[in-house]
C-alpha cells in the first residue's frame, strides 16, 4: 500500500491493523516537521530553544512528559478561529442539505488535559484557556453534535487516576483515550440522533490485552543522548473480535452507512471507529490520514473515493483536534501542498455531495 494513500478502512480490515500497527504508516521525522500533529503548523523551524524545557518541536514537561510545540497554549488567534470555525458550520450545512448527517470529533490538546506537566514557560493563557469551550459553543450554534471530549476526559482523570489517555512521549491518545471518546460519540449519536436500523451488526470488542507502543514519535525527535531517557509506552487495547475470519487486508466496505474521516488519532491500531461500531452496532468505515494533510483535504478525498460513490454514508464523524481551530484551510504554514481556499474547499465539497 502506497503510505500517502488515503486509508479507508472497514469493519473487516479493523483487526488485522488495530494493535500491531499493521499498514501505518512509519512516522518520519519529515512527517512531523510537516505537521503531522498540526502546526509545524505555525511556520516553526527545528531548533534548540533558549529555553531547556524545549527542544526543536518537543516541549519538555515534568515526569517525562513531553508535549509537541505546535499543542500551542500561549496564543489564540480569534480571528482566524472565527474563520475557520465559520467555514466548518458553513461546511456541515452543505453536507445536511445533501442528506448526510455530520457529527463533529473535537479532540481535545494533550496539554489541555495533562496540563500539570506543562514546564513553567508553556502554560495556558486566560484566552487558550476558554479555547475549547470556545469551539463548542461556536460549532455547536448550528445544531450540530458535538460532544464534549474535554470534560470527559478531564472526568475520567478524576474517576480512574491509573488510567493514561495519551501516552507520555507521543503525539497521540492511546486507546483508552480513543475508546472514551468513542463511546461518547456513540452514546450521544444513540440519543440524539435517530439513524435507521442497521442491517449488519457492529464490531465486538474482547477484554483489554497490553500492548508494547512500537515508536514514540516525540521521543524520537531528541538528540540521542536525550531519546535514550525515554523507553517504549504500555497501553492496554480490546481486539475486534467481530472480525477474526474477516481477511487481513485493508477493504472498500459498501456496507457502512456511518464514516469516520480523520487523522492519524483515528487510525485503526487506537480503535476510535471500532468502538464507535461496538457503541452504535453498526459497522462504520474509516477515511484517515496523518494530520499533516488536513481535515479539509481528507474529507475532499474520501468524498471523492469509490466507497463514497458505492455508498453514500448517512453520518460522517468528522475529526478534528483542538488547535485545528486556528488552521483555515489556505494556510500553507498548516497544511503544506494541501492546502487550499475556502471558498475552493466549499466548491469542491458541493459539487462532491450533489445528488
Amino acid at each position: 500500500m502506497d503510505q500517502n494513500a488515503l486509508r479507508f478502512q472497514s469493519k473487516a480490515g479493523y483487526a488485522a491493523a488495530n494493535a500491531f500497527d499493521a499498514g501505518v504508516p512509519v512516522i518520519s521525522r519529515r512527517g512531523v516537521l510537516a505537521g503531522l500533529g498540526g502546526a509545524a503548523a505555525a511556520g516553526l523551524a527545528p531548533m534548540r530553544s533558549a529555553s531547556a524545557d524545549i527542544v526543536g518541536l518537543v516541549v519538555v514537561g515534568a515526569d517525562g512528559w513531553l508535549y509537541p510545540i505546535w499543542d500551542e497554549v500561549r496564543r489564540f488567534d480569534a480571528a482566524r478561529f472565527q474563520q475557520v470555525t465559520t467555514l466548518i458550520n458553513t461546511s456541515v450545512a452543505v453536507m445536511k442539505k445533501a442528506g448526510i448527517e455530520v457529527v463533529i470529533s473535537l479532540t481535545p490538546s494533550k496539554s489541555r488535559i495533562y496540563r500539570e506537566f506543562l514546564p513553567k514557560d508553556f502554560q495556558f493563557t486566560a484566552e487558550t484557556e476558554k479555547r475549547y469551550v470556545m469551539a463548542l459553543d461556536a460549532l455547536r450554534k448550528p445544531g450540530t453534535l458535538v460532544p464534549d471530549q474535554a470534560t470527559a476526559f478531564i472526568e475520567a482523570r478524576k474517576a480512574n487516576p491509573q488510567g493514561q489517555y495519551f501516552f507520555k512521549t507521543d503525539t497521540h491518545w492511546t486507546p483508552l483515550g480513543a475508546e472514551l471518546a468513542g463511546k461518547l460519540i456513540a452514546s450521544e449519536v444513540n440519543a440524539k440522533l435517530k439513524l435507521p436500523a442497521s442491517k449488519k451488526p457492529g464490531v465486538k470488542l474482547g477484554d483489554p490485552m497490553q500492548m508494547v507502543q512500537a515508536k514514540n514519535d516525540l521521543a524520537d525527535q531528541m538528540p540521542a543522548a536525550e531519546k535514550a531517557k525515554y523507553t517504549k509506552e504500555f497501553y492496554t487495547i480490546r481486539k475486534d473480535l467481530s472480525a477474526a475470519d474477516a481477511g487481513s487486508a485493508l477493504t472498500e466496505d459498501d456496507s457502512s452507512d456511518t464514516v469516520v474521516v480523520g487523522n492519524s488519532y483515528t487510525q485503526p491500531k487506537y480503535g476510535f471507529s471500532a468502538t464507535i461500531s461496538a457503541g452504535l452496532n453498526r459497522p462504520v468505515g474509516l477515511a484517515w490520514r496523518v494530520h499533516q494533510f488536513g481535515s479539509y483535504a481528507i474529507l475532499l478525498e474520501y468524498l471523492a473515493s469509490p466507497a463514497f460513490k458505492q455508498s453514500r454514508p448517512k453520518l460522517i464523524v468528522w475529526d478534528f483536534e483542538e488547535t485545528d481551530m486556528e488552521g483555515s484551510p489556505e494556510r500553507k504554514d498548516f497544511w503544506g501542498e494541501h492546502a487550499m481556499t475556502g471558498e475552493t474547499f466549499l466548491s469542491k465539497l458541493t459539487a462532491a455531495v450533489a445528488v
